[in-house]
């Protein structure tokens, strides 16, 4: 046998036997890039992180034009004194939503860290969901002054399904 294919050999069980070779970067639990692309309108940069034993994890997709989507899925000990904390994130303006997991709420803030956001707040049992929406047609006022705008998006709305669906 040469010389050239057991260095070739050597080189490459090097590289397979290297952990950066079999390092993959974690994939959102939730939804992945080519469905947040959609949603944001374009290609995405994706980063996971805060994953736990219990499958929990931040899934953060922005997009070229500064768009970006949110989903953190937080397990709770103590859900009936736990959960109140997170839909308070809303305020007072959390609208009710029908048929996406458990307590869910949308909302736009007005003031705090989350002012312009689009929220989508709830449970699934004992886990928490909380998809921020950062999005320029959020900002956007009303069409006409007799309309109100309908601050969740049919496309928000399917969002938040899909994550509480995959929760189940």
């Amino acid at each position: 046998m040469s010389r050239v294919p057991l260095l070739l050999l050597a080189i490459t069980a090097l590289f397979l036997g290297s952990p950066s070779a079999c390092h993959a970067e974690p994939q959102c639990p939730w939804m992945n890039a080519a469905t947040a692309g959609g949603f944001l309108n374009g290609e995405v940069q994706s980063v996971v992180s805060g994953v736990t034993v219990d499958g929990d994890a931040t899934c953060e997709f922005k997009g070229s034009t500064g768009a970006m989507l949110r989903i953190a899925v937080h397990t709770m000990a103590r859900t009936p004194q736990e959960f109140p904390g997170y839909l308070a994130l809303c305020g007072t303006s959390a609208v009710t939503l029908k048929g996406i997991g458990n307590q869910a709420v949308q909302c736009i803030p007005n003031s705090g860290a989350n002012k312009g956001e689009e929220l989508i707040v709830g449970r699934v049992r004992d886990r928490a969901f909380v998809i921020t929406i950062k999005a320029a047609w959020i900002a956007q006022p009303p069409t006409s002054p007799t309309k109100t705008r309908n601050p969740i998006s049919d496309d928000s709305e399917n969002i938040a399904e899909q994550v509480a669906g995959s929760m189940f």
